[in-house]
């Protein structure tokens, strides 16, 4: 009988310290810019947190059994297309209103902001199912 791969694809559990440590270096980060330099960059903030967020996802928990591997990949499987509407509602409100091709101010979502948001929808649904089931 074959060894199922699932459980050796993910993270140790130590990494959920590691991700949220990495958000708060992203996080550090950004308030330094804004305070000391007046510069709002979301596109910097942007990959630590998702960063941060992939370790904490994807790390093992301390129970690791079938039932979390399925609440896991349920959460992520509805996450993806919700964070995408949001990613598209996000562009158009951005852009189609007060878009002036004089200035050709378009601006798009980066595809770290879209794990962001991806991501801490994943995990708020997983924590969700977790305490329902």
């Amino acid at each position: 009988m074959q060894k199922s791969i699932v459980p050796s694809c993910l993270y140790p559990y130590w990494t959920k310290a590691l991700g949220g440590v990495t958000i708060l270096f992203g996080l550090i980060v950004f308030l330094h810019r804004l305070t000391e330099y007046q510069i709002m960059d979301f596109a910097g903030l942007s990959f630590p947190v998702a960063m941060g967020l992939v370790m904490i996802f994807f790390s093992r928990e301390k129970v690791y059994d079938e039932r979390i591997a399925y609440l896991k990949f349920r959460s992520l499987a509805a996450a993806v297309p919700l964070g995408a509407v949001i990613t598209m509602l996000i562009n158009y409100v951005r852009n189609y209103q007060g878009y002036s091709i004089e200035t050709d101010s378009w601006y798009s979502i980066s595809a770290f902001e879209y794990l962001s948001i991806t991501l801490i929808i994943a995990i708020g649904w997983f924590q969700y199912l977790r305490v329902k089931e």
